[in-house]
């Protein structure tokens, strides 16, 4: 206020103003990017006298020196433009400065011919700082098969060296890549890595994933670290056997030899966990299994077959157990290939020809001789090769048995003679290529094929069982539509017979007509029924109507009180009786008569009923009424 006052008495009396500012302004406040160069203006000091007429500046030119921050500032000869001298750096601390510009008038009869102006400088930041992470990379051991959402790293940061404010704002994510899926930054203003996806030991041990942190300048700047993440194994598997299945079909001192291999389990979690065997199920019993998973019969005759489990469990934890299952299956020295045999002949089966082959094997591979066993002619065996010839015509299933004998054991198997009434009977019927064909009307009268074979090698012969007016069937299976037919049907169902002499075989076929469409006089007639249907339904309701409330009002007495409820005794009669009638009223409950025998309801809960009553006059005669 001060030296507007000045100012304004300066003017006043017409007074040159000499070093003055713009609008009686002390300071000057600039501000300048921190990326300006040396040379380039941060700006100009707005003198009063700069709009006056050229005279007049020619009697009032200032000299302009910086007397403080000549360092950094100084002024351009000839100009009162304040220029850079070196570069700024706010993140060096040069976030502001001040210069001090001593002016001096040179017209000494001026009311300020000398003044020291202050300028202050605020150098705005720019964007020229990318975000620095504390270490060039991290390493982080963490378990498997930890739960979605579980923070497992927050020993990493990132800093940024540019002014408060968005340029130094840092953003946290993980950067996509083959493993980003296993983690997440929820915030991604805190450096706190999640659990995001489930990771198994069994799958992956080690990976990297990268980190980046990025301000929110414009443009934004960004830089990246590795994090290096090993997966620690859990036990949190079962053990795992080699096989699920192993069979032993012989046996060396007691101990069991086993298929495809011997039984072997290991950790699942590969923690070389000590593992305990043990046996369970039926028969199990007679057999031994030690820490090794060899198992040995506890006698020398153990059951020759029989079925079980075996169970390898750790240790140390019981509850992690895998099971696999065991098949006995121990063969004598000798033995049939089959415990049984069947064949089927036929009549054109010519006599003398070989029907069936039995087969015995013997560990020794010693001779085997075969033989029959039974009376019979029909059939004989050859000792050395096991083939059973036919004999004579078979006139009746016959049930033979078949020993082998190595010389020193003896085994049987049961042979099964079955007689066909023809050889047709053995072939079988046709057999359909599908079970139901589809098909579609179009614009051709040929709809599609079906086709079904012959176990016979015959030719089939097609026969088409209903819509014959409308469709037809050829020889070939190719299904037709009839001339001028116009089948009255949205999807015609065709049933079509497959005959291969006495055998057939049936199949359907879908037609779709897409032409299909309700007549008019049909749809009106079906209209006209409905509306019929719903008159008589209504006339049949009033009908009815009037019949019930005609019989109310005709069996409703005005001197009897009928009791309908379910707890009702009997009936009250009112004076209109004789008194000289009746001394005395019994109701007889036992000869209580309903007659709506059609109510499947007890007695009365339903229709009239009629109740005894005994009257006794003076005379001792009882008549009985009914009510």
């Amino acid at each position: 206020m001060h030296i507007r006052l000045l100012i304004f008495i300066a003017i006043f009396y017409g007074a040159t103003l000499g070093c003055l500012l713009k609008n009686g302004m002390s300071s000057v406040y600039l501000s300048a990017f921190e990326d300006l160069k040396p040379g380039n203006i941060i700006g100009t000091l707005p003198f009063d006298d700069e709009d006056e007429a050229e005279s007049s500046k020619e009697n009032n030119k200032v000299e302009l020196t910086v007397v403080k921050g000549n360092d950094v500032v100084d002024i351009k000869p000839g100009t009162h433009d304040l220029v850079l001298k070196k570069s700024l750096d706010r993140d060096e601390g040069l976030g502001k400065f001040e210069a001090v510009v001593e002016c001096r008038s040179s017209n000494l009869e001026a009311e300020f011919s000398q003044l020291n102006i202050s300028v202050f400088v605020t150098v705005k930041d720019i964007n020229d700082n990318a975000p620095i992470f504390d270490s060039p990379e991290y390493f982080v051991d963490i378990k498997e098969e930890l739960p979605i959402g579980t923070i497992v790293f927050t020993d990493f940061e990132a800093t940024d060296n540019d002014q408060p404010g968005p340029n130094s704002f840092v953003q946290y994510s993980i950067v996509a890549g083959q493993h980003a899926h296993f983690f997440d930054i929820p915030d991604p203003f805190k450096p706190v890595i999640t659990i995001k996806d489930r990771i198994s030991f069994e799958e992956i041990q080690k990976f990297t994933v990268e980190i980046e942190a990025r301000d929110q300048g414009e443009p934004s700047l960004a830089s990246k670290v590795p994090l290096h993440v090993t997966i620690i194994d859990v036990n949190d598997l079962s053990p795992k056997f080699e096989h699920q299945y192993y069979t032993a079909k012989s046996q060396k001192n007691g101990l069991l030899i086993f298929e495809p291999a011997q039984i072997a389990a290991i950790d699942g979690d590969h923690l070389n966990a000590s593992l305990t065997f043990s046996l369970s199920g039926e028969l199990s019993d007679h057999f031994v299994i030690n820490e090794n998973g060899e198992i040995h019969s506890k006698t020398s005759n153990p059951p020759p077959r029989a079925t079980f489990f075996v169970t390898a469990a750790e240790t140390d934890d019981p509850e992690k157990n895998s099971t696999a299952i065991i098949s006995i299956r121990l063969q004598p020295s000798l033995a049939f290939q089959h415990n049984t045999y069947s064949t089927r002949i036929v009549p054109s089966t010519p006599i003398g020809s070989t029907i069936l082959t039995v087969k015995a094997f013997s560990e020794n591979n010693a001779s085997i001789l075969y033989s029959l066993l039974g009376d019979t002619n029909s059939v004989s065996i050859d000792e050395a090769t096991g083939n059973v010839v036919l004999r004579k015509k078979l006139e009746k299933p016959e049930t033979l048995n078949v020993t082998a004998s190595d010389g020193e054991n003896v085994v049987t198997t049961i042979l099964h003679l079955f007689v066909s009434e023809s050889e047709e009977s053995c072939k079988g019927p046709p057999k359909f290529e599908k079970f139901e064909y589809k098909m579609s009307i179009g614009k051709l009268n040929v709809l599609g094929v079906i086709n079904a074979t012959s176990r016979s090698g015959n030719r089939v012969t097609y026969i088409l069982m209903n819509l014959n007016n409308e469709f037809e069937v050829d020889n070939n299976g190719v299904v037709k539509i009839l001339p001028k037919a116009r089948p009255q049907c949205k999807t015609c169902e065709l049933i079509v017979v497959a005959k291969d002499g006495n055998q057939v075989a049936m199949t359907k076929v879908m037609i779709d007509n897409p032409a299909f469409v309700i007549q008019p006089s049909a749809a009106f007639t079906i209209l006209i029924l409905i509306i019929l249907c719903l008159i008589f339904a209504m006339l049949s309701i009033l009908v009815c109507r009037r019949f019930c409330e005609k019989w109310k009002r005709g069996t409703r007495r005005s001197s009897i009180c009928w009791l309908n409820g379910t707890t009702d005794t009997g009936i009250s009669i009112t004076t209109t009786t004789p008194t000289t009638t009746t001394s005395r009223y019994v109701v007889n409950s036992e000869k209580e008569r309903c007659y709506d025998a059609k109510s499947p309801g007890p007695k009365r809960s339903q229709g009239a009923h009629l109740v005894p009553v005994t009257v006794t006059s003076h005379d001792g005669a009882t008549p009985t009424v009914y009510f």
